[in-house]
């Protein structure tokens, strides 16, 4: 996802966020804190670029597959 729609969508999201955390075998899901994750994208991408993350309509922060 472009990094402004991105932040745009998280600035949206009612309730929590949760980003994926994995390994291996094992995923969890652990809560996210909205600005730090605003932050982060704006520090880490320029708001026309493709982040490689997805939010999805849950609160589900995570790896994008779709775009790989």
């Amino acid at each position: 996802m472009i990094a402004k729609n991105l932040i745009s969508q998280i600035r949206k999201a009612k309730g929590p966020i949760f980003v994926e955390i994995s390994n291996f075998n094992d995923v969890f899901w652990v809560q996210a804190v909205k600005s730090d994750l605003i932050e982060m994208i704006s520090e880490s991408f320029e708001s026309d670029l493709e982040t490689g993350f997805i939010l999805d309509k849950d609160g589900y922060f995570s790896k994008d597959f779709d775009t790989e």
